[in-house]
Parts: C-alpha cells; structure tokens; sequence
C-alpha cells in the first residue's frame, strides 16, 4: 500500500462510516444475528480500491461498529473474518479475474464473497459449539448451520447488492 493522500483518507474515512451507518441503521434482526448491507459494502471497497486497502476499510469500519453496538468481545473475530473473506477476494478478483471489472466479474466477486462468509461463519460457530461447548462435531456443524440465518440472509443482499451497488459507487467515489 503506497502512502495515501489527505484527500484518498478522507475518502476512506467517508466509505468506512458508510459501512458503519449502513450496518447501523439498514439492519434486519435474524435470531441472534441479523441482515445488512454491510458486507456488499466491503466487497464493493474491494472492487473499488483494491483488497489490501479494502481490507483496512473492512477491519476499521466493521471492528468499529462492533465495540460501539456492545459486540467488544468478539470484534477481533469480526476483524479477522473481514481479513478473510478480503484475501478471497484478493486471489478471486486480483489474481484469477485480474482485476477485470466487467459485469460477470463483479456479479462473481459478489457470490464468492457471500459463499466465504457462511463458510466462514460455519467453522467459527462450528468450533465454538466442538470446542468450548464440547458438543459432537456432526451436531456442532448442524448448531451453527443452525445459528446463521442472519448470514445467510446478509450473503444473499450481497449477492444481489453488489452488482447493484459497485456502479453507483464507482461513479461516485472514483471522480
């Protein structure tokens, strides 16, 4: 990551708080979880400034909300879930499509982004119930299959939001 400008952070600044109000305001509660906008945001970070930068937006905005809204304690697993599912989409969308911004690729970019989180979801509730809750991992699996529902339903606003979402932005955040 090359030094940014004033004008380049500020921009950042403006995109991160995006995230956080989106997640915010825009939220529909799920069981313990619930569906937002947030992560096609980030996706959309990724596809406009790059992975490693979208990556610090991600970690910065997410990690944030999470100790605003009382969610502390497991804002470090927020941060490194957000890292995750960014080098995906580093090696997806930066080294397999080189960075190639053409419909197909950013409807692409937006379905494998949906697919890491659950499956990142998946393994993090799995090992939790398997490890602290020291149930079988068959019935862990199925408890944080169980447990998802608001990333299910936030994997497919970003799937849907993504292409949706990318053009807008891109027209207003790369003048």
């Amino acid at each position: 990551m090359n030094r940014l400008t004033t004008r380049q952070l500020v921009e950042l600044s403006l995109y991160a708080a995006l995230i956080i109000v989106s997640v915010q305001f825009l939220r529909i509660p799920v069981g313990v979880q619930f569906v937002h906008v947030g992560n096609a945001l980030v996706v959309v970070a990724v596809l406009l400034y790059g992975a490693k930068v979208g990556a610090l937006v991600a970690t910065i905005s997410l990690g944030l909300f999470d100790v605003l809204n009382g969610y502390i304690s497991v804002a470090w697993i927020t941060v490194l879930e957000s890292l995750f599912v960014c080098f995906v989409l580093h090696l997806v969308f930066e080294k397999m499509l080189h960075s190639d911004h053409r419909p197909r690729n950013v409807v692409i970019v937006g379905v494998v982004a949906a697919i890491t989180k659950i499956m990142s979801n998946v393994i993090k509730y799995t090992l939790i119930n398997s490890l602290v809750g020291g149930i079988r991992i068959q019935e862990a699996v199925v408890a944080a299959v169980l447990k998802i529902g608001g990333t299910f339903g936030t994997a497919l606003v970003t799937m849907i939001a993504v292409p949706l979402l990318y053009p807008i932005l891109k027209r207003i955040f790369t003048r």
